[in-house]
Formats: C-alpha cells, structure tokens, sequence
C-alpha cells in the first residue's frame, strides 16, 4: 500500500486542495499535531491544553468537583464533531 500523504505539506490554492476533490486519496492523509494538556494543581478538576500558540480550558460541573468555569472535556469533542 502507498505511503499517506503528507497533510501538512498540500496546495493552499483553490482546486488543488484535498477538500476540493471528490473523494480522499486512496492512501489516506496523515497529519502530525503535538498537543500537551495538563491539570491545573489546586483548581479542582480545570484542565489546560495547548498547541502551537492557542490555549484552551476545560472543566467540569460543580456536581462532580469543578468549578463550571470552561466547557467539558465531552463538550469539546461534541464541538469537534460539528467542525
């Protein structure tokens, strides 16, 4: 089987985009991304995480020992479906 592409070296340029072909190469599109996530020490369950130069939090419901302050981990990956 042929190697992935490379997701992170593709065309910019209208019509040359994987998005704008009917279907994805065969092969398949690999991508690498380093994220880091830690918990924050003290803050109940607030959970931080970051790639590149963006930062995120999450945390949880007072009901199971956060303080409600960020969305869910759940919620986060209900969003990421919807991207």
């Amino acid at each position: 089987m042929d190697k992935p592409v490379d997701g992170n070296n593709l065309p910019a340029e209208v019509g040359s985009r994987i998005i704008d072909k009917p279907e994805l190469p065969p092969q398949g599109v690999t991508t690498d991304n380093e994220v880091y996530t830690e918990v924050v020490l003290g803050k109940g369950q607030l959970k931080r995480g970051t790639f590149k130069q963006f930062e995120v939090f999450c945390d949880e419901a007072q009901r199971i020992g956060g303080d409600d302050l960020y969305p869910s981990p759940m919620t986060y990956m209900a969003m990421g479906v919807g991207f």
